[in-house]
């Protein structure tokens, strides 16, 4: 599963790819870059809840 690095959302489309890599986009944050975490879908209820705690917005 890959998972958003800004956002936490599992929501990721490759945007292009090549010789360079792949360059993915977030649906719910619109990051794009070629750094995502690859993991299972507890990691994104941890990223999820330490942005909530970072913004403050529960």
């Amino acid at each position: 599963m890959l998972i958003c690095p800004q956002c936490g959302n599992s929501e990721l489309y490759l945007e292009t790819g090549g010789i360079m890599g792949n360059i993915y986009r977030c649906k719910k944050c619109t990051y794009i870059g070629s750094f995502v975490i690859i993991g299972e879908e507890d990691m994104v209820e941890e990223i999820e809840e330490s942005r909530r705690v970072e913004t403050g917005k529960f």
